[in-house]
Formats: C-alpha cells, structure tokens, sequence
C-alpha cells in the first residue's frame, strides 16, 4: 500500500483530503494503515487519475516519484539496499519489480563500451487512450528511479541524460532542472541512461546475510503474487486445477463468462497478462516439484507443460536466475 500512501499524502500537503484521493479505489483511509491491506495495479491507476484531477501542481508526479525512500519499499527495498554491487541491485530491481505493483514494465540494457546503461519504461497503458497518465506513470518511475540510486549509491552524478516519448508542451514541468540532468523530447522510449563505471564495485550497504535472507523472502512472494490481484488469482487458480494440460486464454474467458479481448484488457489494467501468469504458474509448480519430489528435470519439464526440456531449462532460469538443478540442491 505505499505506493496508495505517497499519493494520499502528496495530496493531504495541497490540502486535499484522504477521502477525496481514494475516491472509487475502493479502499477507505483507514485501510492505508493495515499491514493486512491489498490493493490491485487497477486502484493504484485510480488513485492516479484522481490526483491528476486534484493536484495543483505540474511536477506532482515527480515528486511522488522522489519521495519514496528505500525503506517505503519493506523487504524488497531491503533486498535493494543490501545488494552486492550496482550489477546485483539492477538485476534485483527487475527480478522483483512486480512486487510493488507495478504500473510499467521495466528493462535495462548494457553499454560496455561507453559504460553507460539505459533503463526503458513502458507504461501499462497506452499514450494515446490516457495521454496523461502515460506521462505521471513515466515521471513518477523516473522521480523513483533517481530518488533511488541517489539512496543506495549515493552517487548523484550516475544520472547522464532521459528520453521520453511524448513532445515538449507549455505544461510540463522544468525537467532539466526536477531531474538534473538533459532531456530528450519525442524520442522513441521512455529512457533514463545512467552511468555504469561503479557496475561491480562494491556497495557500501552490502551485508551477504542479509541480503541472502530477504532475496529468499521476495522470491517466496513473488510466487504468490498472484494472490493480490481478483482476476489474476482467479486464473491462477484455474492454471493450477488444471496443470500440465493449461487451457488457452479462450477456454479461461468461457469458464469466466468474458471474451479473450475483455480478459486482456483488465489483466493489462492489474500489470500482467495471460503469458506471465502461464508462467509464474510453471514456475511455482516447477520450484514445488523440484523441492518436494524426485521427479527428473525431464519428467517436471513435462507436468508443467513443456515438450522440450530445454526449453524449460531456458524458461526456468530466466525467471529464477539459475538452473532447476542449482534450485534443486539448494533447496
């Protein structure tokens, strides 16, 4: 929830009361101080939409952006901050992302060469249906992603330059002097390049032990993930009733009395998709298979819907980072 929390006291500082930010989320003020509370990627759009409706000022986004510390993030931030080098946070951040529900899909490609690396953002809603909030989904990931590395770095000047899609307009807040570094308008992504000359030098914050606990714990929740969003646990669900003979995403939208199209539509307004959840799902049978039984690799690959056991290998370790075997005598 405290993603839902940044906004409501963004909003609370323009004298803006909570009741009025949670309109039609469906969540009332007094559940943001629940630790039991859960919200779907579709309320926190919600609470969004009502801030860009609300709020007073352009670079609202940006400073909710940035006022998210490390610790705001719980176990997941605690993986962040505990992490052995830049290498290990980048591939930390995009292993777990999804566990702060995420509202983008985020990636990070490697320069060697100029030793810079580029983080791509890509909103889960399209920039011509909500233009706007395209760009508070974009400037608030951007505000995080700087707010973030300046944190657990503490290294400022890693940031070297940001791409966004959209053109210059009279509206937008002063980028240059929010972000701190030059802008690219109408580009072809949503980029933020940073510098990678610190990528394997030791982080200050780096504990081994700890971060090895709570890697395990975000492994172990990303697996029930699914758990928070209605319609996405409804279909895992589904997959797990029927696993090793997984139904296509047309016999899902009959048993849910919808249509492919309509079942698209609001898995992409939680953050996901069929694809992923087909996935996460493989994989947790995967990691229960090769904890509890011993079944081979080729008999596992089978129950989880693979033909070639190569290609689970693949899809195993890209989801898991290692291979089933290293899972298998770890656990």
């Amino acid at each position: 929830m405290n993603k839902l929390v940044a906004v409501v006291r963004a909003l609370a500082d323009e004298g803006i009361p909570a009741e009025l930010a949670l309109q039609d989320t469906g969540i009332s003020p007094q559940e943001l101080d629940s630790p039991a509370s859960r919200m779907a990627v579709s309320q926190l759009l919600v609470a969004y939409r009502n801030a860009l409706t609300l709020s007073r000022r352009s670079d609202f986004a940006i400073r909710l952006g940035q006022s998210i510390q490390v610790t705001a993030y719980g176990i997941y931030g605690y993986a962040l901050m505990s992490s052995p080098n830049q290498r290990a946070l980048i591939n930390t951040a995009l292993k777990y992302h999804h566990l702060m529900l995420a509202t983008e899909e985020l990636s990070f490609r490697e320069d060697p060469e100029h030793q810079t690396g580029t983080w791509t953002i890509m909103p889960i809603v399209t920039a011509p249906a909500e233009r706007r909030l395209y760009r508070f989904i974009v400037e608030a990931k951007l505000g995080t992603l700087l707010a973030l590395s300046s944190d657990i770095l503490e290294r400022p000047e890693i940031r070297q330059g940001i791409r966004v899609t959209y053109p210059y307009s009279s509206d937008l807040p002063p980028y240059e002097d929010l972000f701190r570094c030059p802008v690219q308008y109408g580009q072809d992504a949503n980029e933020l390049i940073v510098s990678t000359a610190w990528l394997d030098a030791p982080a200050r914050r780096h504990n081994a032990l700890t971060f090895a606990i709570v890697e395990k714990i975000c492994a172990e929740a990303l697996d029930q993930m699914g758990d928070r969003a209605g319609l996405g646990r409804d279909i895992k669900r589904i997959l797990l009733e029927n696993a090793g003979r997984f139904p296509t995403i047309e016999g899902i939208s009959e048993q849910l009395g919808t249509s492919p199209r309509t079942l698209r539509r609001k898995l992409q307004s939680e953050g996901t998709s069929y694809a992923a959840l087909l996935n996460e799902t493989r994989v947790h049978l995967a990691k229960k298979y090769l904890r509890e039984t011993i079944l081979t690799i080729d008999e596992i690959a089978d129950r989880v819907g693979y033909n070639d056991t190569s290609n689970f290998r693949r899809g195993f370790h890209r989801a898991t980072g290692i291979s089933p075997a290293v899972y298998r005598s770890r656990a």
